[in-house]
């Protein structure tokens, strides 16, 4: 069990945020950031494990995704990569194709390519937020339920976060043991043991 665990919860299941491809599971994109008063601001969940672990590079991080009081995921956070790596030619030949590779770096900066263009369609504010995650999150110890996710008891519901925030979950805290206690006993790092809840279509409309 890690050090801190950060626990969130999702709007869409599609296998697009988090990407499940080739046994690796990644958060590159959404719960980037937000953009006030015209400024970027870093406050998404992607930039705030991230700069965690530049600070504290000895902690375990775990993270819990939460869709519609279910357990859709559980994953260690096995390495950060900075965005414009993971976009790289060199980085997405080593993972090989996913559905996440929605960018390209060019020059040090993230261009929205043309793969599954209504995703976060080219020069929509959402190309931005997702830059101001900086880092992409990977995890190759996880267990992705989809749409085999178990429902979470309340008394662990009650700890978690009931909307988009996000609050890290120490080690000795309450919160952490009355959520790890419930992970040993669901979670066994199965890898992608369930389908996403609405597959993505590389060619169709939807949202993340």
């Amino acid at each position: 069990m890690g050090n801190v665990i950060f626990a969130y919860r999702l709007v869409a299941d599609t296998g697009f945020a988090p990407c499940i491809d080739n046994g690796l599971l990644t958060l590159a994109c959404c719960k980037g950031g937000q953009i006030r008063n015209g400024k970027d601001v870093k406050t998404g969940l992607r930039h705030t494990i991230g700069k965690h672990l530049i600070k504290y590079p000895y902690d375990n991080v775990d993270i819990l995704g939460i869709y519609k009081n279910k357990l859709l995921y559980y994953a260690k956070v096995t390495e950060i990569i900075k965005m414009t790596d993971y976009f790289s030619k060199k980085v997405k030949a080593e993972y090989g194709k996913r559905k996440d590779h929605i960018y390209n770096t060019v020059n040090g900066v993230l261009i929205r390519n043309n793969f599954i263009p209504y995703m976060h369609p080219k020069g929509d504010l959402q190309n931005r937020r997702d830059a101001n995650g900086v880092y992409v999150l990977t995890s190759r110890q996880f267990t992705y339920f989809g749409d085999t996710a178990p429902l979470i008891p309340n008394d662990v519901l009650e700890v978690l976060p009931a909307f988009r925030e996000n609050p890290p979950h120490y080690k000795n805290s309450t919160s952490f043991k009355i959520i790890s206690n419930y992970i040993k006993k669901n979670i066994s790092f199965d890898g992608v043991v369930g389908k996403p809840h609405k597959q993505l279509e590389i060619t169709k409309g939807g949202g993340c």
